[in-house]
């Protein structure tokens, strides 16, 4: 797929909406503008995983692990249904999220920055290694020992808040629910 033409030269190339729709794989970074830092706690991460709760069922997404860094977010969502639309999704997440930052006097970055997936990089063994590579963050920038241990970095699969990456059963599970979906 080639990117969208953007008159905007400061914009990062998009792909055609229907990359981002139905059961696409993406991983999202989220930036804080100037990559300011202080807005990073307890009660925004809470009020973070709610908006992500009702996002990703209101555009059919999942999301098997988000890591909020003190001046970015990760996100890997994948569309759980044919209806899935992350392009929709990302626009009520940077809207609704933005006004909590904008509490803490910070601002997102104009765009989030976005991988899709190809289909070698969303077998199995590659999806789950994103999602290690993606909950490591705070341990390779020296925040937490292990990824479980810092309290910004979750899952939010709707109808399933048992569900953590970091529990021996996580993938078993988690794959029986993808395959469980691929009807819809």
């Amino acid at each position: 797929m080639t990117p969208k033409p953007d008159p905007n030269p400061d914009h990062l190339p998009r792909l055609a909406d229907s990359a981002y729709r139905g059961r696409a794989i993406v991983h999202w970074t989220l930036t804080v503008r100037d990559r300011g830092a202080g807005w990073l706690d307890a009660r925004f991460t809470t009020r973070f995983r709610w908006l992500l709760l009702h996002g990703c069922g209101r555009y059919q997404v999942a999301c098997p692990v988000h890591c909020l860094m003190p001046d970015h977010v990760h996100l890997l969502l994948h569309g759980w249904s044919r209806e899935g639309d992350q392009r929709g999704f990302i626009r009520f997440l940077r809207r609704h999220s933005g006004g909590l930052l904008k509490e803490t006097g910070h601002r997102w970055q104009p765009q989030a920055h976005d991988h899709v997936l190809r289909p070698e990089e969303s077998d199995r063994h590659a999806y789950e290694a994103l999602v290690h590579y993606i909950a490591q963050n705070p341990v390779r920038a020296g925040l937490a020992k292990e990824a479980r241990d810092w309290p910004h970095t979750g899952a939010v699969i709707p109808g399933y808040p048992e569900l953590k990456f970091w529990l021996p059963d996580f993938w078993p599970r988690y794959w029986r629910l993808r395959r469980s979906r691929e009807h819809l």
